[in-house]
C-alpha cells in the first residue's frame, strides 16, 4: 500500500472506478464503473496494468493532487488541462512523478472526463467485488479535500509508452448514436417517433446517474408512465414532459418511464464525454 495523492482540492467531482459490480442490479445495486470504458481500458492497457485496475476519474477539472511517492502513470480521455509542477503534461502517454510535486487539472478543453491512473492501479476497498464508487448506495466516497489514494504497488517500469496517434479518440461535441429500438415505441405518435431520429438534442445537464436533453419534446399516445421495469448504462426513458434522459453508468435500476431504446455499447463513450450544450443526434437500428 504505497500514499501517491493528497487531495488539496477535489473539484468538480472525482472517484475511483473500475469496470463496475455486475449481478447486484436484482438487489436494486447500480453496476456504476468508468463512464467511459473505452478510455479506461486503453489507459490500464497503456500502462500494462490489468484491464480492470482502478482508476481516478474525474469530472471537467478543478482539482489538486499532492504527490506524495515517485510513480509512473498515465491520464486517458478528455484533455482537462493537467500540468505538473506548473508545466503542461501529455495524455495518452506515461510519465513519471515525484514526491512533492503538485498535479492539477485547470479545465475542460476537449470532453469531460478523464481517467489518471497509476501503474498497478489504485487500491481501494472492493464492497460487492468492485472499487467503483457508488455513493447513493453508501459503497465508497468522491474525493474530498484532504483525502488520501493510495497505488497497488511501488513503480516498478521505467520505459514509457503511449497511443498511437491514429488510435487517440476524438471527442466531439457533437456525436451522433446508434439506438436499439425500445418495445414502447408504439406509445409515441408515429410523427413524433420520426422528429426524434431527425433531431439534434442538447446536453442540458446531468451527473453520472443520467443526462438530460432539451429539444424537440416526444408526444404520446396515453401518456409516459409504465409498469417498472429494467434499465440500465444507455437506456433512454421519456418522461411526461417529452424531454428525452440518457440513464449513465450510476442509473437505477428500475423505471417507470416509456423508453424510445438503448444507445449501442459501442457509442456510450461519445455521449458520457459530451459537456453541457454538447449536441447529439440518435439513428435507429434495424428492429
Amino acid at each position: 500500500m504505497i500514499p501517491l495523492f493528497r487531495v488539496k482540492k477535489a473539484g468538480v467531482y472525482g472517484s475511483i472506478q473500475d469496470m463496475g459490480r455486475p449481478g447486484y442490479q436484482r438487489f436494486g445495486v447500480p453496476v456504476s464503473g468508468a463512464m467511459d470504458f473505452h478510455a479506461f481500458q486503453l489507459g490500464n492497457y497503456i500502462l500494462g496494468n490489468e484491464s480492470n485496475s482502478p482508476a481516478l476519474e474525474l469530472f471537467l477539472g478543478g482539482i489538486e493532487l499532492e504527490i506524495l511517492n515517485d510513480h509512473r502513470m498515465v491520464i486517458s480521455g478528455a484533455d482537462l488541462g493537467a500540468k505538473l509542477d506548473g508545466q503542461p503534461v501529455p495524455i495518452w502517454k506515461t510519465f513519471n512523478i515525484y514526491q512533492g510535486q503538485t498535479l492539477i487539472f485547470t479545465r475542460s478543453m476537449q470532453g469531460s472526463i478523464a481517467y489518471v491512473m497509476p501503474e498497478g492501479g489504485f487500491l481501494s476497498e472492493e464492497p460487492l467485488g468492485s472499487s467503483s464508487v457508488y455513493p447513493k448506495g453508501q459503497l465508497g466516497s468522491p474525493l474530498k479535500k484532504e483525502m488520501i489514494l493510495f497505488a497497488r504497488q511501488e513503480k516498478s517500469k521505467t520505459f514509457q509508452r503511449g497511443l498511437c496517434r491514429s488510435e487517440i479518440p476524438e471527442y466531439s461535441a457533437d456525436v451522433k448514436v446508434k439506438v436499439w429500438p425500445s418495445p414502447h415505441l408504439d406509445r409515441f405518435q408515429p410523427a413524433s417517433l420520426s422528429e426524434f431520429f431527425q433531431s439534434t438534442y442538447q446536453i442540458k445537464g446531468g451527473d453520472r446517474m443520467g443526462y438530460l436533453l432539451e429539444g424537440t419534446p416526444l408526444r404520446f399516445i396515453n401518456g409516459s408512465d409504465i409498469l417498472s421495469e429494467a434499465t440500465q448504462f444507455g437506456t433512454i426513458q421519456v418522461p411526461n414532459s417529452g424531454q428525452p434522459i440518457i440513464l449513465m453508468a450510476d442509473a437505477q435500476t428500475i423505471g417507470g418511464y416509456s423508453t424510445i431504446g438503448k444507445i449501442a455499447r459501442e457509442d456510450l463513450w461519445k455521449v458520457a464525454q459530451l459537456r453541457r450544450g454538447g449536441k447529439v443526434r440518435f439513428e435507429e437500428l434495424t428492429r
